[in-house]
C-alpha cells in the first residue's frame, strides 16, 4: 500500500511539472498600459498588416509582424523567448493564434491584448 501511494504520489508531481512554463494570459487594454509602464522589457507586437497599421496607427513602441506573411515564423523568432511578449491584432483573433503558436516555440511569457487595436482606440488611447 505504501508503495501505491508513493508511485501516484510520484505520477501526480509529475504531471504538476510537466505542465508548459510558457503560459499565455489574456490581458485588457488598462492591463496593457500599465504592464507597457512598468516593464521596458516587454517586447509587444502589433500582428495586423501594413495596411491595417496605415490606417489606424499603432501601440507606442509596438514592432509590426504581420501575422498573415510568409515570413511569420522567421519574425517572430527573432525575439527574445525569455522576455515577456504582447500581441496584440485588429479584434483578438489572430492574437489568440499567434500566442498559442509562441507557446509552442518555447517563448515563457506571453501576453495576449484580446480587444485588439479595435478595442484600444474605442477607448480613446493614443496611437502613433
Amino acid at each position: 500500500m505504501k508503495n501505491l501511494f508513493h508511485s501516484i504520489s510520484a505520477v501526480l508531481v509529475m504531471m504538476f511539472f510537466s505542465q508548459p512554463a510558457h503560459a499565455q494570459t489574456d490581458i485588457n487594454a488598462d492591463q496593457t498600459e500599465s504592464m507597457l509602464k512598468k516593464d521596458a522589457t516587454i517586447q509587444l507586437v502589433d500582428l495586423r498588416t501594413p495596411g491595417e497599421i496605415k490606417a489606424t496607427g499603432k501601440i507606442h513602441g509596438a514592432r509590426a509582424i504581420n501575422f498573415n506573411a510568409p515570413d511569420f515564423e522567421s519574425s517572430i523568432l527573432k525575439l527574445d523567448k525569455n522576455k515577456p511578449v504582447l500581441l496584440y491584432c485588429a479584434a483578438g483573433g489572430r492574437s489568440g493564434q499567434a500566442a498559442t503558436r509562441l507557446k509552442t516555440l518555447g517563448f515563457k511569457k506571453v501576453y495576449d491584448y484580446t480587444g485588439g487595436m479595435n478595442d484600444w482606440k474605442a477607448r480613446g488611447k493614443k496611437t502613433e
